[in-house]
């Protein structure tokens, strides 16, 4: 678990004291003394709020989470409304670095430590009214130490080819052109987000400013601590950026009817965080043009021979011939070019009607090389993405421990 933002309606669940340093003064209204102005835009559904405050201050050396409040009216009870909003990340505040996980039995130090932090901004409240904030944005995440024998480059190479199904390009050509010396695979679809980079480059070159994105002081001196250089972590992120999209995955794990809200509390429930993850993975890798993309080995004949040898043992004729070409033809275009590029150079010259027939050649496809394997590097993703062993600083060699290791032989 990594990012996330919680939203706290009601100044009575809330106080703000006269010192905290917001963008402009924060002074609750009463209906009766907005203006004309404000009232009509109270009335726009596509004006969402009236005044935003976002908070300043708190730049010591610990983590601070981003703090806003957002004035709206609601004209039909004749009130003005605040709603204080919560964005952090979640080992940064408990641990100051985001390299070492937490755990669900952390939730009260979550809670408390959150309390204490809003405290010293100016912000009151109570650590019920923390548990029980309306989760917005939740960011899921695991951090796998790779072996010496798997690079990062190379997964995310091949996880550059797959796609989810909506119109933002993940080919190789699209990723090099990328930040973060092009360690970063991103898939959008809709408000999910999927996300893999190297954790370690990431501390490395860390220049984001938004919350969960400024470094640490620990995370700095992490790599004078530990003998990081040279080692690589694979950083698999699944992003819910909408309430509505949390309340959809999260209820639909907990057995609970849709509308039910998701509240901070709800994040910690034992299991959760594994089972989230593991769907969201396995929605990647299963989709069928996604599992042509990942095929591991580049023996082009042996695959060749094993569709061609899995067609036949099925029936021997033009039409499982033809499939067959076709099955062999699609997995070597998707694993050379990526599958967004295959599905929008198609749709260039034929209709979506073409497009649903696409998808009938591609669930073939992947029918006929579902018993072949993925690369070593997936392979382990998957293997330690199933297991769900905690990272923790004492995953990662002391550069102290490796240097007395060094004067004894």
């Amino acid at each position: 678990m990594d990012t996330v933002q919680i939203r706290i309606r009601g100044l009575n669940k809330f106080h703000v004291a006269t010192w905290a340093l917001f963008n402009q003064d924060f002074h609750p209204r009463k209906f009766a003394e907005l203006s004309r102005n404000e009232l009509t835009q109270a009335r726009n559904p596509r004006v969402p709020y009236l005044r935003h405050f976002v908070l300043h201050g708190g730049d010591g050396e610990l983590f601070r989470p981003k703090v806003e409040i957002f004035e709206s009216a609601n004209v039909e009870k004749g009130l003005t409304e605040y709603d204080l909003v919560i964005t952090f990340s979640i080992p940064q505040l408990l641990n100051e670095n985001s390299l070492q996980e937490i755990a669900p039995s952390d939730s009260y130090r979550v809670f408390d430590t959150l309390r204490e932090r809003l405290s010293n901004l100016g912000i009151s409240t109570l650590t019920e009214h923390i548990k029980n904030g309306t989760v917005s944005v939740a960011h899921f995440c695991k951090n796998i130490i790779l072996p010496p024998e798997i690079r990062f480059r190379s997964v995310s190479a091949e996880l550059s080819k797959t796609d989810m199904g909506k119109a933002y390009d993940t080919s190789e050509e699209i990723m090099q052109r990328g930040t973060n010396n092009n360690e970063i695979v991103r898939i959008r679809c809709g408000t999910r987000e999927w996300i893999c980079y190297n954790k370690i480059e990431d501390l490395k070159n860390h220049k984001g400013k938004g919350a969960g994105r400024r470094r640490t002081q620990l995370e700095k001196d992490l790599f004078a601590v530990y003998a990081l250089d040279g080692l690589e972590v694979f950083r698999y992120e699944y992003r819910l950026n909408k309430a509505q999209t949390i309340k959809s995955e999260i209820n639909s794990i907990l057995g609970r009817p849709y509308p039910t809200p998701i509240v901070f509390n709800d994040l910690f429930t034992e299991g959760l965080w594994k089972t989230v993850l593991l769907n969201s993975w396995e929605k990647l890798i299963m989709r069928p043009e996604n599992q042509l993309a990942l095929l591991g080995g580049d023996d082009k004949l042996a695959l060749l021979h094993h569709i061609l040898h899995k067609a036949e043992s099925k029936e021997r004729s033009a039409h499982s011939q033809n499939q067959a070409l076709v099955s062999y033809s699609l997995a070597v275009a998707i694993k050379d070019h990526g599958v967004k590029t295959i599905r929008q150079e198609l749709a260039r010259g034929w209709s979506n009607k073409a497009d649903d027939r696409l998808t009938e050649k591609l669930e073939a496809a992947a029918s006929a090389m579902e018993d072949l394997s993925f690369s070593d590097g997936l392979s382990f993703i998957d293997r330690e993405l199933r297991r769900f062993n905690s990272t923790t600083l004492d995953s990662f060699p002391k550069k102290m421990a490796l240097d007395k290791s060094k004067r004894t032989l």
